[in-house]
């Protein structure tokens, strides 16, 4: 665990640039007691304890996440991953490293990923969505909507840990002005205009037709599925991002985006402070961002038709002898949004006490991806099955037949009539049972990163130049309370930021 004072850097650029400190504090959070003992932050000439492999167990992982071991965690996630990292474990690993400590393996990390996001997510993403016939946990992940953005966003934050503004500023640019149009023009698009790949549509629409002439009504499906996207689902802003560029930006000598960056965060964030746009001459501004919680999770909705426990009864040949039982399952992604925060206070001593205004809400971003996709995954969900189905339905007739046929022409009695009701009586229920298979391949998909932060929160205090100090407290729903105590050096003219994190 890391424990946070204060440190202090020059800007490169000229001697006229003014010094600015910086904090991080971090705690797992798991405990119910106070914590609130103070420490050096990490430098570069503070080396970060390594953290070893361990051998990847899903279960393990799952514990040692849910009880906030996190070194455990990246110490399996480096495990699973020693040969080859996909973008879902690549993300886990850059946030476990950033809530380590060590920020440059985070850096790396996130600057390998987003080269992963922008291969996979922008330059082949009609072929990625337009894809019906394939599981999703089958395909390559590409990330959720906000995951493609908050991987600059949380890599500005690593250069700011290591002393680097010009880098971290240059993380905020590259999202402004390149990823952020790219992404709303590609991605938005084709997530709320998309529509299915030509050959799957024609596949579908003949076993639509095929189960009408089974008296089986398809129109139930379609009512059952998740409301379609709209625009205001298209995750098109970072609010963290903004407020990092206001704060950054101005503690860099930079005030030329001042009022967009005002403008923007003012549409975006309930009762924003714009007193960090207006610092008064004599004054300096201390802000404080506090990273508290994780990220929820996503679950999968399965939906049966008929009802789990019932079937739709398909006859296998004129004899209405053998009736076969059908029935579709689909499945979507859903979130049921569920906050572990309750609040976050700073004090500032001598000075007094701010609640924190949530900058962004993690959790609503991930509803939002889920609501973004869950219309389409749906949609490819029930194609897939019912395309599925039919081809089983019609292939298990065609079988039944023949093999009752056969033994129509056979003595009863006889052994052979024997031998081949068995047999028809073992195709029969065979057929059954691979109808049903085809459900256990239908599985929704749930993937994300899981180490985020529920939400990034913000007080600001305007001061006069001096050194201050204060603390942090997080509370969260299960009563625990957790304090985290910062110094900090205000000078005038300028932001101080400081950067507290409870996961």
């Amino acid at each position: 665990m890391l424990r946070g004072i204060v440190s202090y850097f020059k800007m490169k650029k000229s001697a006229g640039f003014l010094l600015f400190s910086m904090l991080f504090i971090f705690s797992s959070c798991s405990t119910s007691k106070i914590q609130n003992e103070q420490g050096n932050i990490p430098s570069e000439n503070t080396p970060v304890k390594k953290v070893k492999q361990i051998k990847y167990n899903e279960e393990d992982f799952k514990k040692a996440r849910d009880s906030g071991d996190y070194s455990s965690c990246l110490g399996m996630v480096l495990n699973k991953t020693r040969r080859k990292a996909g973008i879902k474990d690549s993300l886990d690993m850059a946030m476990l490293y950033f809530i380590n400590g060590d920020y440059e393996k985070a850096s790396a990390v996130f600057e390998k990923t987003d080269n992963m996001m922008y291969d996979n997510l922008t330059k082949s993403i009609t072929k990625t969505i337009a894809k019906t016939v394939v599981n999703e946990n089958l395909k390559e992940y590409t990330g959720n909507v906000y995951e493609y953005l908050l991987v600059n966003t949380m890599n500005c934050l690593c250069f700011y840990m290591q002393g680097d503004l010009t880098s971290a500023v240059n993380q905020l640019t590259k999202l402004s002005d390149l990823k952020l149009p790219e992404y709303r023009r590609m991605y938005g698009e084709v997530v709320i205009n998309g529509k299915m790949d030509p050959s799957a549509e024609e596949e579908f629409n003949s076993s639509i037709k095929s189960l009408s002439s089974y008296s089986i009504n398809s129109s139930v499906f379609t009512a059952a599925a998740p409301k379609k996207p709209s625009e205001k689902d298209v995750y098109k802003e970072s609010a963290l991002a903004r407020y990092l560029s206001l704060i950054l930006r101005q503690a860099d000598g930079d005030k030329s985006q001042i009022d967009s960056d005002e403008m923007v965060l003012k549409s975006l964030v309930k009762n924003f402070d714009d007193a960090d746009c207006h610092i008064p001459s004599r004054k300096g501004r201390l802000d404080v961002l506090a990273l508290a919680g994780l990220i929820g999770k996503q679950s999968s909705r399965e939906l049966y038709f008929p009802s789990k426990s019932t079937f739709f009864y398909v006859p296998t040949g004129t004899s209405m002898y053998r009736m076969l039982p059908v029935q579709f399952k689909f499945v979507h992604p859903v979130y049921e949004k569920k906050s572990f925060v309750t609040g976050v206070d700073v004090v500032l001593n001598n000075v007094g006490t701010k609640k924190t205004i949530v900058i962004e809400n993690f959790n609503t971003d991930l509803e939002k991806a889920v609501k973004l996709k869950a219309y389409k995954e749906y949609g490819s969900s029930m194609t897939r099955s019912i395309t599925k189905k039919v081809s089983g339905i019609v292939a298990g007739i065609a079988g039944i037949n023949a093999s009752y046929e056969g033994l129509r022409r056979l003595s009863r009695g006889s052994v052979s009539y024997t031998l081949s009701s068995l047999a028809f009586n073992a195709l029969c229920e065979s057929t059954k049972a691979g109808l049903a298979a085809i459900d256990l391949t239908e599985t929704a998909d749930i993937r994300q990163g899981e180490f985020f932060p529920e939400s990034a929160n913000a007080a600001g205090f305007t001061v006069p130049a001096g050194v201050y100090s204060g603390k942090v407290i997080y509370r969260f729903e299960n009563g625990t309370k957790v304090e985290k105590k910062f110094e900090a050096e205000v000078r005038e003219g300028k932001p101080t930021l400081v950067v507290s994190s409870c996961f």
